[in-house]
């Protein structure tokens, strides 16, 4: 298995020959972001939507399969935009180039590793989680009562390869079809960490809207599992902000 990441000094709007030899093409790159993306709306589209058309054109004429990530069209905002626009063109190559394509539908991911700090988008689990450490308030946008549906990166990354096995334009959701509240979650983290500074609420982020995220299962009569929400899994990666 070849990696192709930025970190390693690649780029999928430049050289793409390091691809060579790959049967299948699990694209994964892009800009992130919900309210940072409207200053740099400019580069999301470059990134997100031209980029990912480097990618199909290369999986066309290597005759590679191509999996992608998305997400839920629930917000109104630059990086969603840009996803489903992703999506679209993914679906398009399908149709008319015959191009094997599978889509992960990616919800609220968790893990130990995720970035945190300056220059990353903000993340619930490690945003939550750092706070409750700190003891500083849980900084929740709106009444809290939104939902998630909190998925690990292990059941996401498990999805992603098992998408490369069919091509045909096949949706699966990368979610466990349970819905919690952020304010839930919050309680959760709060119980694991012993904070004692509750929550504090804010304002909306421009490209949110209170909205009840949960998966329905899409896809997942042609996987041999489902994934889980593992609670215990939550904990330990709560745990894995400590000190930060």
């Amino acid at each position: 298995m070849n990696v192709f990441d930025r970190a390693d000094g690649h780029d999928i709007l430049g050289d793409l020959t390091t691809l060579e030899q790959a049967d299948r093409v699990i694209h994964l790159a892009g800009v992130l972001g919900t309210s940072e993306l409207f200053d740099a709306p400019d580069e999301a589209i470059e990134i997100n939507i031209k980029g990912t058309v480097r990618v199909l054109e290369w999986c066309r004429r290597n005759k590679a399969g191509y999996v992608g990530v998305t997400l839920p069209d629930v917000f109104p905002s630059v990086y969603t935009i840009t996803k489903t626009c992703a999506d679209r063109f993914a679906q398009s190559w399908r149709y008319n180039f015959g191009l094997p394509v599978s889509i992960v539908r990616a919800f609220n991911v968790f893990g130990s590793g995720q970035k945190y700090g300056p220059g990353h988008p903000r993340k619930f689990l490690p945003a939550f989680s750092v706070a409750a450490w700190r003891n500083e308030p849980i900084e929740i946008w709106g009444d809290g009562t939104q939902t998630m549906d909190v998925v690990s990166a292990d059941d996401l990354g498990r999805m992603l390869v098992d998408a490369t096995g069919h091509g045909d334009g096949v949706v699966f959701d990368a979610g466990c079809g349970v819905d919690i509240s952020v304010n839930d979650f919050a309680q959760f983290v709060i119980e694991v960490t012993g904070s004692t500074a509750g929550v504090v609420h804010l304002p909306m982020r421009m490209g949110e809207i209170p909205s009840r995220i949960c998966a329905t299962g899409q896809g997942w009569e042609r996987l041999s599992w489902r994934p889980k929400l593992d609670w215990d899994e939550v904990a330990d990666a709560i745990r894995s902000y400590k000190g930060r």
